[in-house]
């Protein structure tokens, strides 16, 4: 008698819970930094542009962020993301950069400031806020996009963050 030995292929969307569970754990822990990071970040730099606070008063609030965001991006680079979710994971790593310079463009701004010549009321530490700003923001709103399908991804799906799949899983 002979036993024959049957070999299943895996399918490369097909992802263990294990490996799945350990990543979105992972990436959880920093998606709720990266919120409150931004928030405050995207805060300051309102608070900035409309004069409420000044731009020495905040330069230490920018610097943590800056780190704090500098440290996890690398985290998030490290971390090993499933065969079908790394294109995904990628963009979330791009616009986290994309964030972070934000933070710093907003820092340059402040640095503007404190040149001898300059004062708060010109115009171009203003451009500088607001573009910081704005990056922040729009790296911040992608991300969230991001880690939703991330977090909400089964094994066996296409693992699609486009503008044209968010519009037909509305339609449906």
């Amino acid at each position: 008698m002979s036993t024959v030995t049957i070999f299943r292929r895996r399918s490369s969307d097909h992802v263990e819970a294990g490996e799945l569970s350990s990543y979105r754990s992972a990436m959880a822990a920093h998606v709720e930094r990266i919120e409150a990071i931004c928030d405050s970040s995207g805060e300051v730099a309102e608070d900035l542009r409309r004069r409420i606070r000044e731009p020495d008063e905040v330069s230490q609030a920018l610097a943590t962020a800056e780190s704090e965001l500098d440290e996890i991006a690398q985290l998030v680079a490290e971390t090993d993301a499933p065969e079908p979710l790394r294109a995904l994971h990628a963009e979330f790593d791009a616009n986290l950069e994309r964030a972070l310079r934000g933070v710093v463009t907003i820092e340059r701004g402040c640095g503007l400031t404190r040149l001898p010549h300059a004062s708060i009321y010109d115009d171009e530490p203003q451009a500088y806020w607001k573009r910081g700003h704005l990056n922040i923001i729009h790296a911040q709103m992608r991300m969230r996009e991001i880690s939703e399908i991330l977090f909400a991804w089964k094994s066996g799906m296409p693992a699609d963050a486009s503008v044209a799949t968010r519009i037909q899983q509305m339609g449906a």
